[in-house]
């Protein structure tokens, strides 16, 4: 009788902390858009902005979002850089890749505002056409979860509406009764050029 009682205090216990993080999860998806978006749209143009002269991807790597990761893509090889924000070999690096210094800044400044962790361009096709997305990863306290491992909300901002079902998850455009996928995980529409995910991985 101890041994069963033990047991459905333990399936209740696990059931509560379930319904609390995923109502937890769901009002950080409702309100992070809206109360960042400007911010999001300027992390959007400015990296598009960079992008466009200079590929490359950045992570903050840390949760205080002081330490940098920058992946700068070349036509032949990919090169990976660590630094800390105050490090004067963060500023050499960029001068000598020819970036926009202040772009450069204003962007880690609006990353760190919308706790954003990461930051990348990923490739896809339609009919043959190659396209781009831009892929964001946002690390947050309110997305922590008792005896639950760190989520991140990642974002996919299209650059034209993408179809969806009645769920508003995102549809293949080709056969748009299968789901697209991106990362392996299942896409929602926050509206139709931007979509999300909750997921254990940042990029």
């Amino acid at each position: 009788m101890r041994r069963g009682c033990t047991i459905l205090l333990s399936l209740g216990m696990m059931s509560i902390i379930l319904l609390c993080s995923c109502t937890h999860s769901r009002k950080f998806t409702e309100t992070y858009y809206s109360e960042n978006e400007a911010t999001l749209r300027s992390i959007r143009s400015n990296y598009e902005r960079m992008f466009d002269e200079h590929p490359f991807s950045l992570e903050l790597k840390d949760p205080f979002l002081d330490r940098i990761g920058l992946e700068i893509i070349t036509d032949s090889i990919k090169y990976i850089y660590a630094f800390r924000l105050n490090e004067p070999f963060l500023m050499d690096t960029l001068r000598r890749y020819h970036f926009n210094t202040k772009a450069f800044g204003d962007l880690i400044i609006d990353m760190q505002r919308a706790h954003c962790t990461w930051i990348t361009n990923l490739d896809y096709y339609e009919h043959y056409e190659r396209k781009e997305l831009m892929f964001i990863s946002v690390r947050h306290q309110s997305l922590k979860a008792f005896l639950k491992p760190e989520k991140y909300f990642t974002l996919a901002f299209f650059g034209d509406e993408q179809p969806v079902d009645e769920k508003k998850r995102l549809l293949d455009r080709d056969g748009k009764q299968q789901l697209r996928k991106i990362n392996d995980k299942v896409y929602r529409s926050i509206n139709p050029l931007v979509f999300y995910a909750l997921t254990e991985n940042y990029r």
